[in-house]
């Protein structure tokens, strides 16, 4: 009995110090993405974990454009755009054939879907994307169908209502 315990005591250490010396395991690979200014002269910064990607724009003359682009891994299951403006007069979100225009006022928020040449508008109460109102800047969550669409970029345009 005895040599029974030495046995699975020995084998136990001997198992947990090769585990101890095995190579470690490859580290997950966190995507990338960059970005290129089309209009104005935006700062762009990216804060990206496994569930967020956070586009944190800033825009000195409120008006202006950039393409995002995705260089490697995969889109995180959802993407916000944080527009540091006073006002959304216009809000485009671009990709493939389709372009999601957004437009906050004082009293509403109005979204346009154009696809194909076609323009389709909303009921009151749905919504493409989320649009969410802070102080000093307004956070725009990426359609759930740009994240199904297999695109790896999408352009988005905007102008403060305040310039």
């Amino acid at each position: 009995m005895f040599r029974r315990y030495l046995f699975v005591l020995l084998f136990s250490v001997a198992f947990l110090s090769l585990a101890a010396c095995a190579a470690p395991a490859r580290p997950i690979e966190r995507p990338t993405f960059r970005y290129t200014p089309l209009k104005g002269d935006p700062k762009i910064v990216f804060t990206a974990s496994n569930e967020l990607l956070l586009v944190d724009i800033t825009s000195p003359t409120g008006i202006g454009s950039v393409t995002i682009e995705k260089a490697s891994g995969q889109w995180p299951p959802k993407v916000v755009m944080r527009q540091h403006v006073k006002g959304l007069e216009s809000f485009k979100f671009k990709y493939g054939a389709k372009t999601v225009e957004v437009s906050v006022s004082a009293v509403q928020t109005r979204e346009i879907l154009v696809q194909e040449g076609q323009i389709s508008t909303l009921s009151p109460g749905d919504t493409w994307v989320n649009v969410t109102r802070n102080p000093g800047y307004f956070d725009i969550e990426a359609p759930a169908d740009f994240l199904t669409s297999g695109e790896n970029k999408f352009t988005i345009e905007w102008i403060d209502f305040y310039r």
